[in-house]
């Protein structure tokens, strides 16, 4: 009887010895851990005086005003015997609100004449990012020469493609 009472407590002395060591590390992994993240309290940082200007760009505010072309332009190419299809989302960005209204008041015009540029573009040509680029800069002069015929003198800086699939 006196071997079980002995085994027992031998057995509750492990436990609590296991318990304790376990409460001692998961304090010390705490501890640790806001100790490296800074988070103990008493220990202020004091925030380091810099004197360099801040590197990297630097930001600066832009007037630009953007308008979104919708729906989608849709255009079909005959590319050898397939036929193939791309779809553009077209932004047009300028410096003022009136010139994205004279956009909007000749947008039929304007779509008109984006439609007739894309469908003549050469399907392989415009996979690489330079023929993107070249019927981007394409877009923006038929917008230009449409507000230059029909608008006060107002203008659009660049077209921008939101979106353009080609399959």
């Amino acid at each position: 009887m006196e071997d079980l009472n002995e085994e027992k407590k031998s057995s509750k002395k492990t436990i609590i010895i296991i318990a304790v060591v376990a409460l001692l590390a998961i304090a010390a992994a705490v501890g640790g851990t806001l100790f490296f993240l800074g988070k103990l309290p008493g220990l202020s940082e004091q925030p380091a005086a810099t004197t360099a200007a801040p590197s990297g760009p630097q930001i600066t505010q832009s007037n630009s005003v953007y308008y979104n072309m919708e729906p989608a332009f849709v255009v079909n190419f005959h590319a050898g015997r397939k036929q193939r299809f791309m779809q553009v989302y077209v932004a047009i960005k300028a410096q003022s609100e009136d010139a994205l209204s004279e956009v909007e008041r000749h947008s039929p015009l304007i779509r008109n004449d984006l439609n007739i540029l894309f469908a003549k573009q050469d399907f392989e040509s415009i996979q690489t990012p330079e023929g993107k680029e070249e019927m981007r800069q394409a877009a923006t002069k038929a917008i230009q020469d449409v507000l230059a015929k029909y608008s006060n003198g107002v203008t659009i800086d660049e077209v921008l493609f939101t979106n353009l699939v080609m399959q």
